[in-house]
């Protein structure tokens, strides 16, 4: 079922239809069906019909729905139109009826909305108000601005203002339509011959020309005569050129334009009239805020006043943002959507095979000896790809060379190599995972500093994680070893050899030997600390339950001072960072510290969580101790059920029978006795424990309870909307605003309509619709 998006509040207690002082009897219908949207099918006198939501009107057939929820229908065979309230705006004795509307919530200033109406072959017009703009007197009435409204009449066009009706042009013109060579000016028609006006009547450009052409939100535009010739006009309608151009296209400013005569182009300065450059150009493209430029199949760039800021002599140029989006024509190509250009802007201009790199004034930044230049953001920057047959490196946008061209690609942790930095601390962006061939067809994997400009673990190996802000794990094939963030080796590369890095300054590694293999915690210089041969170490299983989201996929560090010493026959076992061990003899199990807390569980298996000084946080009293999200964990204790907080103070204490998080929302429905209600994110009472059931429909916002077998609706907070009084409730199937109301429901033997605010419509019935009515 779907629902409103939005909650209302009863003002008082729901009127009922049995038994309500001074109601009026409702009218009894053969059967009532649940509403669908504006209407539901009622059968009144032995037909089906259609009750409008508002309980105000019946008709015969729907025509349409409109975007604001206006309706055109049938009833007794004329035509009329129904506003979103119930209230008739047009009439019931028309003979046709159309709704015209836009609704565009990104650009308000398009949207409009029109009721035309036809009777005895004439239209007329009504507003979305019912007032009357215009009397059935016209031939034909269209949409003409979102302003305006065209009429016809004798064959000639012209138009009326939108809102009140005013005739603001008569009829005089063959055609008339919405120019798009700049907003808000229509095209008028007259003998074969076209003009400009504005909405308000007043005629702009006289209709004397073949067309116009306007190019996006700029306000000049060409205007074409006979034998295809074109000239520049302003926003005003003044001849700013003769018509002696083939084309015009637009600059990247209102000061320049491209005029083309023949198979030449030059660059037109608007405000003199004259040619800023010559027509040499075989091609001109307005390239975001400078024009791309061709002499036969080279090509440059000029600034916006038509300066050649990178001569003609290239085979291709792609201009780039300081994003190092591309820049295409006035839009910046930003994958699946579109968005405004960022200055500075960049160029890679291309000779053949060889590629260079430009500023937008033209200066050059990087030469021609690259084979491809490529903007790529990389982290919080931007930089320059550099690619020199088949090896990379970067500059920065100065046109600095901060990583030199000897690589074969650069992966950072984006793509296919086994690279990790989610534990690389505050430094992480200034590292950059670098690619070599090691074998045909297998790349090894690298580090480079860019801060530095050093490469500080070369590209040989198979793998890098980082195991915290210091220390990095060395992988090739089968053998691994571990680097520090400056490339120094603290162990070198051995062959299944496993060395973790649990803190800046320690490590834990297995070594084997012929009667079997111990894990040893040692210091960066090797100076064993501690050691195991039952200590089954796995750098990525721990106990997870105190810690936060984000440092759930990091590696295992001593956390508070400690390190768990895992598969050891005793499950309460840790050892401090100078290898002392410190055993937790009061528990059967600790789990892994987290900032100074962990989970802990005695003999008889009761769960609770304890501080690293062994005092106890949350007694060890509970059955179970789960995940409930990144903020809170559920307890249980026998049959009930609270919640705590991953700092061990209690959310919501041992007193419910269950308690369930509510999707997408801070809620909490919770059983108390058998009985349901609603928490509120503070775990203050929404709703009270006095409900069967609840359910919580996102769509619109509402919990839906039963209660003995009654059911009703509650807003989401927690006011009363439909009491569950109900036998049976069927909430509106509305696709557009998810309104759940009016909601169909059965009290007794009778089904009847509430509205949002509870009051019933006026029909009931002693019968639901069923698939055979």
């Amino acid at each position: 079922m779907k629902h409103s998006t939005f909650v209302i509040r009863l003002a008082g207690s729901l009127l009922l239809l049995a038994g309500t002082a001074g109601a009026q009897t409702p009218e009894t219908a053969g059967y009532l069906d649940r509403f669908e949207g504006e209407f539901a099918k009622i059968q009144v006198n032995g037909h089906q019909q259609l009750l409008h939501r508002s309980g105000k009107v019946i008709v015969d057939k729907i025509q349409e729905v409109s975007s604001y929820r206006l309706v055109s229908a049938v009833k007794q065979g004329a035509y009329g139109v129904v506003d979103r309230k119930g209230d008739i705006i047009a009439p019931f004795r028309y003979d046709a009826v159309k709704v015209l509307g836009e609704s565009n919530r990104e650009n308000p200033g398009e949207n409009y909305c029109l009721i035309t109406v036809k009777l005895q072959g004439k239209t007329g017009a009504v507003d979305s108000l019912g007032k009357v703009l215009c009397q059935p007197e016209y031939s034909d009435i269209e949409v003409l601005t979102p302003k305006t409204f065209s009429i016809k009449k004798n064959g000639l066009y012209g138009w009326c203002d939108m809102k009140t009706g005013k005739l603001l042009q008569e009829p005089k013109y063959t055609e008339v339509s919405r120019s798009y060579v700049i907003d808000g000016l229509i095209t008028i028609q007259s003998q074969g011959k076209n003009g400009l006006a504005l909405e308000d009547g007043t005629v702009l450009v006289p209709p004397k020309y073949e067309r116009f052409m306007g190019w996006d939100s700029q306000q000049l535009f060409s205007y074409y005569v006979p034998g295809g010739k074109c000239g520049l006009m302003d926003r005003q309608g003044k001849v700013l050129t003769p018509a002696i151009y083939d084309d015009i296209n637009a600059g990247p400013s209102d000061a320049l334009v491209a005029v083309k005569v023949q198979d030449k182009t030059g660059l037109l300065d608007v405000a003199t009239g004259k040619l800023k450059t010559p027509l040499q150009y075989t091609r001109v493209d307005r390239l975001g805020p400078l024009f791309q430029v061709w002499k036969g199949n080279l090509c440059g760039l000029t600034d916006s006043m038509g300066k050649e800021v990178i001569p003609a002599v290239n085979t291709e140029i792609q201009l780039y943002d300081s994003k190092g989006h591309s820049v295409l024509g006035a839009i910046v190509s930003l994958g699946p959507s579109s968005a405004a250009y960022t200055p500075p802007y960049y160029a890679v201009a291309k000779k053949g095979a060889t590629a260079a790199f430009y500023d937008a004034s033209g200066k050059q930044l990087l030469p021609f000896d690259y084979s491809d230049i490529r903007l790529l953001p990389l982290h919080d920057k931007v930089y320059a790809a550099l690619l020199k047959d088949t090896r990379c490196g970067l500059a920065d946008l100065s046109g600095k060379i901060v990583m030199p061209v000897q690589f074969a690609g650069i992966d950072n942790n984006y793509g296919t190599s086994n690279y990790n930095d989610d534990a690389a601390g505050e430094e992480k962006n200034n590292f950059i995972c670098v690619l070599k061939e090691v074998k045909k067809g297998e790349a090894g994997v690298g580090l480079f500093n860019i801060a530095t400009g050093q490469l500080v673990i070369p590209a040989v190996y198979s793998g890098l994680r980082w195991q915290n802000a210091d220390m990095i794990r060395l992988e090739q094939g089968d053998s691994s070893g571990l680097a520090d963030k400056t490339g120094k080796i603290i162990r070198p590369l051995k062959k299944y050899g496993a060395f973790d890095a649990v803190s800046p300054q320690r490590i834990v590694e297995k070594r084997y030997a012929d009667d079997g293999s111990t894990t040893l915690l040692t210091n960066k210089e090797g100076r064993v600390l501690y050691e195991n041969k039952y200590w089954e170490f796995s750098p990525l299983s721990f106990n997870r339950l105190l810690t936060p989201e984000a440092r759930k996929t990091w590696p295992l560090q001593f956390n508070s001072g400690l390190l768990k010493v895992k598969g050891y026959s005793r499950e309460n076992q840790f050892v401090d960072t100078a290898g002392k061990p410190v055993v937790f003899d009061e528990y059967k199990y600790v789990g892994d510290f987290n900032n100074g807390i962990a989970v802990a569980t005695t003999q008889d298996d009761r769960v609770g969580i304890i501080s690293i000084d062994k005092k106890v946080v949350y007694p060890l009293v509970l059955d179970d101790l789960a995940p409930a999200d990144d903020e809170l964990l559920k307890m249980k204790q026998g049959k009930k059920a609270g919640m705590l907080r991953k700092d061990g103070s209690v959310f919501l204490p041992l007193e419910y029978d269950d308690i369930d998080r509510v999707y997408d929302t801070s809620l909490y429905i919770i059983t108390r006795q058998g009985k349901k209600g609603v928490l509120n994110a503070e775990g203050k009472e929404l709703v009270p424990a006095a409900y069967d059931e609840i359910r919580y429909n996102r769509d619109s916002r509402m919990f839906e309870v039963t209660k003995d077998n009654k059911a009703g609706l509650l807003g989401a907070d927690g006011s009363t909307l439909v009491p569950a009084i109900y036998d049976d409730l069927d909430q509106n199937q509305a696709w557009g605003d998810n309104s759940p109301f009016p909601v169909l429901v059965k009290q007794g033997e009778w089904y009847l309509y509430l509205d949002a605010q509870g009051k019933p419509l006026p029909y009931r019935a002693k019968k639901k619709k069923g698939y055979n009515d």
